[in-house]
């Protein structure tokens, strides 16, 4: 859409709002399903980069090869469940008291709920918590998937799990079969400093040589160590119901490895503008905010009410929101996104006028969500429904 037909659409709502656009959503949710499906995995959602139950539904709904979500808590799997969702994989341990039971009474009640652990306190204290029930705890082993050269000292990727080698993971499910309450149904392999690791990043052009260095070898690390790591379990007895790996940022090269038996992803549903600087994924925009433009402060500028909706992650201008449309407009250096004002210089023969609305794109797909009650959905050019986020249910998972 043209920003003249989002100021139409837009046209008396109050401002900020947060806005989707479900034609482009749709049309993500085909092609991710495409990319994903191409050599018969499932695809697993990943509620944090949606926060929207609606939207979660909706793509869902497309069928195969979508099946299951992938939660970021388990206050959050719990809060799906009881909406109606199920087949909900806890992508991080927890070994507090009130998680525990309420995987327990999920479990209890007939729910797939599985959770990832990465150590022996864990796998002990889940089962702990299924004590007296009869029943077993569905857990998933989580095996780091950073790349590691130089015999260690060197970590590229995020600091997840501690099981890192085929006997590390070997052990870890050995303790598994020891410990009363819990089955190990399967593993997950996260691959962070290729899915969330960009190689074409306009703010960091001289990493961008060592992000594609770094990519391309773990890709193939990656690979290997995934496939020996089944071949293994397997070999031990392991029925792998569920081999989780992938992000939006590496479906491209997960998709080829035949032992994983689902890909995840879920910022691509959106295209937060952090995923404009892949050289292996495309999808279009879908999901923005619109600020009202009250000041002219200057020739071609103009100051937009509020905009700090800074994304977590290593500080940096690629985790700053971008302006969208009109097209061209700017941040300024000086003042960025502000928590009560946004100056952006705009193009030569661009007029905004105050009281026109500016449209702008987050770093993070569902960090959105986290700042807006509700999202406007919008097909056609025109508003077709309200939904709430999280935040306007009420929750707040983290």
């Amino acid at each position: 859409m043209l920003w003249e037909q989002w100021c139409s659409v837009l046209q008396g709502e109050r401002l900020p709002a947060a806005v989707v656009d479900l034609d482009a959503f749709d049309r993500n949710v085909s092609e991710l399903a495409k990319l994903a499906g191409a050599r018969g995995h499932r695809l697993r959602l990943a509620t944090k980069s949606v926060r929207v139950p609606a939207l979660i539904r909706r793509a869902l709904d497309h069928g195969a090869p979508y099946q299951g979500l992938m939660c970021y808590s388990a206050a959050e799997a719990v809060f799906l469940h009881g909406r109606g969702f199920d087949d909900l994989l806890i992508a991080y341990p927890t070994l507090h008291p009130a998680d525990l039971a309420e995987i327990r009474d999920v479990t209890v009640a007939g729910g797939t709920v599985r959770l990832v652990v990465d150590s022996v306190d864990g796998l002990r204290a889940l089962g702990a918590a299924m004590r007296d029930t009869g029943r077993q705890a569905d857990a998933v082993i989580e095996v780091d998937m950073s790349l590691r050269p130089l015999r260690g000292r060197l970590h590229l990727g995020v600091r997840r799990s501690p099981v890192r080698t085929l006997e590390d993971t070997v052990a870890l499910y050995e303790a598994a079969r020891a410990t009363d309450g819990v089955r190990v149904v399967g593993l997950m392999g996260y691959e962070a400093q290729v899915a969330g690791l960009g190689d074409r990043n306009p703010f960091r052009r001289w990493t961008n040589p060592v992000a594609r260095a770094v990519r391309s070898r773990s890709v193939r690390a990656v690979a290997t160590t995934r496939a020996a790591i089944a071949q293994a379990l397997l070999a031990r007895g392991l029925d792998l119901e569920v081999f989780n790996g992938g992000g939006t940022g590496s479906l491209t090269y997960a998709v080829d490895e035949p032992w994983l038996t689902e890909l995840t992803a879920g910022s691509a549903l959106v295209s937060s503008h952090l995923f404009d600087y892949y050289s292996n994924v495309r999808f279009e925009p879908a999901a923005f905010f619109a600020l009202q433009a009250v000041r002219a402060p200057d020739p071609g500028y103009v100051t937009c009410q509020f905009g700090g909706y800074v994304a977590s992650g290593e500080p940096g201008w690629d985790k700053v929101p971008v302006p969208w449309l009109p097209s061209g407009a700017e941040l300024t250096s000086g003042e960025a996104c502000g928590e009560v004002q946004t100056p952006l210089k705009l193009p030569p023969g661009v007029e905004v006028r105050p009281g026109q609305p500016v449209l702008f794109r987050h770093a993070k797909a569902g960090e959105l969500a986290e700042r807006f009650n509700e999202y406007l959905l919008v097909a056609g050019g025109e508003i077709v429904d309200r939904v709430p986020t999280y935040r306007g249910l009420g929750c707040c998972f983290g």
